[in-house]
Order: C-alpha cells, then sequence, then structure tokens
C-alpha cells in the first residue's frame, strides 16, 4: 500500500476546483471534495467526487486537507471545524509559483500559479496566495489570510489574522493591517490600517459604518 499523501479539499466550488486542478498540476492525487452544499464539480468536468459534508468527515490515513474557501473568516472557521475532526493539513505550492528561501508557510496553505514569496517572508496556517499576487521579503501574514490575484504586499509589511486583499491591491512597505481587515480591488494602503475595517481607493481610506438595521455592501 502506498504512503504517498491524498489531497483532500474543503470547498467545492470554484476556488476548490481550482485548487484541485493545482494540486493535480503537482502531480499529487486528489481524492475528493468536502462540502455542505451540493456543488458537484463534476458538472464541471472534474471527475472527482464529494466525499461527504464538512463535519462528516473521516479523516483517512495519508490524507492532506486544504480549505478552498475565500473569505478569510468562512475559511478560518471551516479549518477549525476540520481541526476538530483530526485533519491533518497539507501544503501546496503549484510549480509555477516561486517561494524564495528561506521563507516559511504554514500548514494548509496554498500558494497558486504565478505567485511571488520573498526571501524570509513568513505565512501563516490556512493562507491563500492567488495567481500573479506577491509577498515581499521579510512579510508577515497571520493565519487564514487571502491575497487576490496581482494584490502586492511590500517588503516588512505585516497582515494580522484572516485579511482581505482584493484584486490588485497593494500594501505599502512596512504598513501593518490589523486582523479581519480587508481592502477592496484596487486600493493602495500607505500607512496602517485598524483592525475590522473596509478600505478603498488610492490612497485608501476607510469606508464609513453602515447604518444601524443596513447591510453594507
Amino acid at each position: 500500500m502506498s504512503n504517498a499523501p491524498s489531497y483532500v479539499i474543503a470547498g467545492a466550488g470554484g476556488l476548490g476546483r481550482e485548487v484541485a486542478v493545482y494540486a493535480r498540476d503537482c502531480g499529487l492525487p486528489v481524492r475528493g471534495f468536502l462540502d455542505d452544499t451540493d456543488a458537484d464539480p463534476r458538472a464541471f468536468g472534474l471527475d472527482i467526487p464529494v466525499l461527504s459534508a464538512i463535519d462528516s468527515y473521516v479523516p483517512q490515513p495519508h490524507d492532506c486537507v486544504l480549505v478552498a474557501v475565500g473569505d478569510p473568516a468562512a475559511r478560518a472557521a471551516v479549518a477549525a471545524r476540520l481541526t476538530l475532526r483530526g485533519a491533518d493539513f497539507g501544503l501546496l505550492v503549484h510549480p509555477l509559483a516561486y517561494v524564495a528561501t528561506p521563507s516559511a508557510l504554514g500548514p494548509g496553505s496554498v500558494v497558486a500559479p504565478f505567485a511571488t514569496i520573498g526571501l524570509n517572508a513568513r505565512l501563516g496556517a490556512h493562507c491563500l496566495v492567488n495567481t500573479h499576487a506577491g509577498i515581499g521579503h521579510d512579510c508577515c501574514l497571520g493565519d487564514a489570510c487571502v491575497v487576490s490575484p496581482h494584490a502586492v504586499v511590500n517588503g516588512f509589511a505585516r497582515l494580522g489574522a484572516q485579511v482581505l486583499l482584493g484584486s490588485s491591491s497593494v500594501v505599502a512597505p512596512r504598513c501593518a493591517v490589523g486582523d479581519r481587515a480587508r481592502l477592496s480591488a484596487g486600493s493602495v494602503v500607505l500607512s496602517d490600517v485598524a483592525a475590522d475595517v473596509t478600505m478603498w481607493g488610492n490612497p485608501a481610506r476607510a469606508l464609513p459604518p453602515a447604518p444601524p438595521g443596513s447591510k453594507q455592501k
């Protein structure tokens, strides 16, 4: 019996399907998906089954789990649920990505094609660095950060846990971004960002709080 790892992808939506293909590009077998919805990757041409709902997952020998959920808070919550199930988390770096040595990538993290991780960068658990995104030298990312396509985190910058960087957003060198902050697409952060705020524009500024009883878009 082979001792090679088999990958299990938590999330069978578009991101999950991408991560499954990344795994196959690495020559890694994908045993199946975990999902709480009626998503069916086979409808999109992937011959990979949905194994179970997340809270019904039964870990198998040599399973390596990756969370493929795009929202940072939901990503962290799914990872916590799977930890309670006894999951072992893998690490996936696409062969077309560049990761400098030394650097450190936390368990459960995914580095997509054409992404760049700079020298001495440190990523926490369950981070996602999407296509053409860049993490500069000496940066530090907390757990469950999501860096969208073409976003850039410049040298010595620090992101807290569960930070979302929208597509083509930029964090200037040495800036600190607080836990659970969100940067909208194209925003440019030139100074420190507090926790739990949403930033937009160039230079980026905080969106005002939503009025009571309303839903902020």
